[in-house]
C-alpha cells in the first residue's frame, strides 16, 4: 500500500511539473471612476466605454456609498481578455478636527471588488478610521486602497503609520485638485511620504489613479478628468480574481504615462526598460535617498549585499511623466 500511495504521489508531482502555465500579461486599468450615481458627470455605461475605447483593460467603479451593478455594462461593453469593468465603492470618511483649517480631515478609502456598499465605520482618530473601514471593506470581500492623503492636507505621517502591510495607497492621484507633490514646506509630497513609511519597515504599494468625475469637459485641465494616471497589472487572465491578486501582491507598477517594456525585480537586482526609446531618465531610490541616477532606454540597478531596508526605481520621461515600480525589501 506504502508503494503503491508512493508512486501516485510521484506521479502527481511528475504532472503538476509538466502542467502547463498561463502566460502573464500587463493590463492597463484605473480604480478610482465616478459616475452620475454619485459626483461624476456621466453613467456608467458613458464612463466604462470611455476607458475601453482608451484602450484600458479595466475600470473599478467607485462612487461614493454606492455599488454599481457592473453586470450590465460587462454584457455590453467587456469581452474576455480584452475589457472589464469592476465593480466597487469609495468610502467617504470625514473626522472632525477643530486643529485642522477645515475644522474636518478626510480620509476615504476605496473597495476593489466588494460584494456590498460599506458605510463610514467611524473613529475618534484617522489611524482608527483607517483601521475599521479596512476590517470592514475586507469583509465585504474588498480589496482596500487609501485614497489621496495629501487631499486638503488631511492625512499624516503618524495616521498612516499603522496601516497593514501591502495596503494600497494613491501615490499619484489625477484630481487636480490634489496636492500629490506636496507644499515644499510643511506637507511631504506622497512619494516623500511613502518613503518615510517605507524606511520605517512598513510595506506599501504605490497606486496611480484618475479619480475621475469630468467626461463631459475633457479639455478642461481645471477639472477631475479620465486619463491623467493609471496602473499596469501583471496578472495572467484578465478577471476580478486574477486582478485583486496582483494588486494585493505588489505585481504592478504606476503611471502618468511611461510605458515599461521589461520589468525584473528581485533582492540581487531591479531590471528596467522604457518604451519609446533612450529619452528617459531611472532613479534608484532607497531608504529615502537617491543612490543612483542613469539616462536611457533601460537601466540595471545591482542589490546584491546592499544595507539597505528597500528599494525601487522611478522612470521619467523628457516630459515629466513617471512610472513608479513597487518596492524590492531587502531586510
Amino acid at each position: 500500500m506504502r508503494a503503491a500511495l508512493l508512486a501516485l504521489l510521484i506521479a502527481g508531482t511528475a504532472a503538476d511539473a509538466q502542467a502547463p502555465t498561463r502566460p502573464v500579461r500587463w493590463y492597463k486599468g484605473n480604480t478610482h471612476t465616478h459616475t452620475l450615481n454619485s459626483d461624476g458627470d456621466s453613467p456608467p455605461d458613458v464612463v466604462a466605454r470611455w476607458y475601453r475605447d482608451q484602450g484600458y483593460a479595466f475600470v473599478v467603479i467607485t462612487d461614493h456609498e454606492k455599488l454599481t451593478d457592473v453586470a450590465p455594462l460587462n454584457a455590453a461593453l467587456g469581452a474576455p481578455g480584452t475589457f472589464l469593468v469592476m465593480q466597487g465603492q469609495e468610502v467617504t470618511q470625514i473626522l472632525q478636527d477643530s486643529t485642522h483649517p477645515d475644522r474636518r480631515r478626510q480620509a476615504h478609502v476605496n473597495a476593489i471588488n466588494s460584494t456590498r456598499v460599506v458605510m463610514p465605520q467611524g473613529g475618534t482618530t484617522i489611524a482608527e478610521t483607517y483601521a475599521r473601514n479596512l476590517a470592514a471593506i475586507r469583509d465585504a470581500g474588498g480589496l482596500p486602497q487609501v485614497n489621496h492623503p495629501n487631499w486638503r492636507w488631511s492625512v499624516r505621517l503618524s495616521d498612516m503609520s499603522t496601516l497593514p502591510d501591502s495596503t494600497l495607497f494613491e501615490l499619484w492621484n489625477g484630481h487636480p485638485g490634489i496636492n500629490n507633490r506636496g507644499d515644499g514646506a510643511q506637507s511631504p509630497s506622497t512619494e516623500v511620504l511613502w518613503d518615510a513609511l517605507l524606511s520605517r519597515g512598513k510595506t506599501l504599494f504605490g497606486m496611480a489613479t484618475d479619480d475621475s468625475h469630468t467626461f463631459q469637459r475633457p479639455w478642461d485641465a481645471t477639472m477631475p478628468r479620465p486619463g491623467q494616471a493609471w496602473v499596469m497589472v501583471r496578472a495572467d487572465t484578465l478577471t476580478p480574481d486574477a486582478i485583486v491578486g496582483a494588486l494585493s501582491r505588489g505585481d504592478f507598477y504606476a503611471s502618468t504615462g511611461v510605458k515599461l517594456d521589461r520589468v525584473e525585480t528581485g533582492r540581487e537586482a531591479i531590471v528596467v526598460a522604457a518604451a519609446g526609446g533612450a529619452g528617459h531618465r531611472f532613479t534608484l531610490v532607497a531608504d529615502g535617498a537617491v543612490q543612483a541616477s542613469v539616462r536611457g532606454s533601460e537601466a540595471r540597478f545591482e542589490l546584491a549585499g546592499k544595507p539597505w531596508r528597500y528599494a525601487r526605481v522611478v522612470v521619467e520621461d523628457d516630459a515629466g511623466h513617471k512610472a513608479w515600480l513597487q518596492p524590492v525589501y531587502l531586510r
